[in-house]
């Protein structure tokens, strides 16, 4: 039972942090918006810190966030494989619609269209903070995905991931893909 605020608290830490991250934000940013100190917010997200509700709900509010999202068990993860025919099949007179990813934060996006050689590897030193990619098998096999955390992909197979920290494209065979990068929209 003496676990349960310590654990609680550094849930919490993890979630404050991946938000303010996930929007770019400095530390000192997020304690402007809010009112608080940044001493107070590093230890919050340390998991040091013991916050108040109203603290939390003055952290949401700047985050743009419902309490809860603060306070879940999990944050969402920084590598989602998304397999061939996943999501809910939704008939048309054309065919069949698959959704496998929705996102309604303002972001910036590029899309590429990339062929990758047998054997071949593209790094990247990673993006911009809060950067993502989406990574669209369209022919071959390859890799893809932040270092260590790399997913399979065959034809019809994705892969989300942050793309702000070092990743990597490894072809098995002459692969081809749809490469989609979403950016955070700065600040203004």
């Amino acid at each position: 039972m003496d676990d349960e605020p310590t654990q609680l608290s550094a849930r919490i830490g993890v979630a404050v942090r991946y938000h303010r991250t996930a929007r770019s934000l400095s530390v000192a940013d997020l304690a402007r918006a809010t009112g608080l100190s940044k001493t107070i917010l590093g230890r919050i997200e340390s998991g040091a810190g013991n916050p108040s509700v109203q603290t939390l709900f003055s952290i949401a509010r700047a985050l743009d966030l419902p309490l809860s999202a603060l306070l879940e068990a999990e944050v969402a993860p920084r590598v989602r494989a998304i397999p061939s025919g996943s999501g809910d099949a939704l008939p048309t007179a054309a065919g069949t619609v698959h959704l496998l990813h929705a996102d309604g934060r303002p972001r910036r996006t590029e899309l590429f269209d990339i062929t990758f050689g047998h054997g071949t590897e593209q790094a990247s030193d990673g993006h911009l903070p809060g950067t993502e990619e989406v990574v669209v098998c369209l022919s071959g096999r390859l890799r893809a995905g932040p270092l260590g955390e790399e997913v399979a992909l065959k034809p019809g197979d994705a892969v989300w991931f942050a793309a702000d920290t070092p990743h990597r494209y490894v072809a098995e065979r002459d692969s081809r893909v749809l490469d989609w990068i979403s950016y955070p929209v700065p600040a203004s």
